[in-house]
Order: structure tokens, then C-alpha cells, then sequence
């Protein structure tokens, strides 16, 4: 029997700031810590699955200056469920208003140094 270690507490809402940090440097440095160099993200909505902590940054940059920064939506948590090596991240993507502009569900892998190895996006929950 494998025993995984459980992502560390409050990795939720550092994870939340891998994408919502306004300082890009500071942002990047978190993306850093928390990703495995070797990680993977599959983005269902886009089609697309980014190898490597640079592709991944790239990423993220590009949906924090579009959705974040230029039209100031909001990203928060509604559900967050561990299980092994995997975390469940169910979020709500909210308008300046507050209405809900949209849900997905994140899938998180982790190592056995809580590092995120996968993550696996889905969009449009309802």
C-alpha cells in the first residue's frame, strides 16, 4: 500500500492565487512552489493539455490578463474535496455585479511532496 501525502493546508487558496495574484512575478513564483516541473494541465473548454511549469505559466498569465484584469470577473470556491492523491476543486467564476458568470470543476493531482503533478479543467458545471 501506497501512502500519498495530502496536499497542505490551505492549498486551495494558494492554488486560487496561482491565478489570481496581480503581480506577475509574485504569480509566477507561486506557480513555481506549487507545480512539479514535470505538470500537466488539460483545459477541456480549450481542447488544449500545456506540459511544463512555462507553458502552464503562459497559460494562466494569458486568463488572468483576459478574464481578471481586463474584465474584472472573480474566482471562487464553492467545494473542495480531498480524496488520496487528488483534490476536487469546484469553483464559480463571479461578475463585477456578483452573478455568476460561470462553474467548472478542477480535478487536482498531487505527489508525495504535495506538489500539483495534473489538473484536469472542466468548464460549463452547472
Amino acid at each position: 500500500m501506497t501512502t500519498q501525502k495530502k496536499p497542505p493546508t490551505g492549498f486551495a487558496d494558494e492554488y486560487l492565487r496561482t491565478w489570481t495574484e496581480p503581480d506577475q512575478q509574485r504569480r509566477a513564483a507561486l506557480i513555481d512552489m506549487i507545480w512539479a516541473s514535470d505538470g500537466m494541465l488539460s483545459v477541456s473548454s480549450l481542447g488544449i493539455t500545456l506540459r511544463g511549469v512555462a507553458q502552464i505559466t503562459a497559460h494562466i498569465t494569458r486568463v488572468h490578463d483576459d478574464m481578471i484584469a481586463t474584465k474584472g470577473l472573480r474566482f471562487v470556491y464553492d467545494q473542495e474535496v480531498v480524496s488520496g492523491d487528488a483534490t476536487l476543486l469546484r469553483w464559480s467564476m463571479l461578475a463585477p455585479d456578483g452573478d455568476v458568470a460561470g462553474r467548472g470543476v478542477d480535478i487536482v493531482f498531487h505527489n508525495t511532496q504535495g506538489q500539483v503533478t495534473a489538473v484536469h479543467m472542466f468548464m460549463g458545471i452547472d
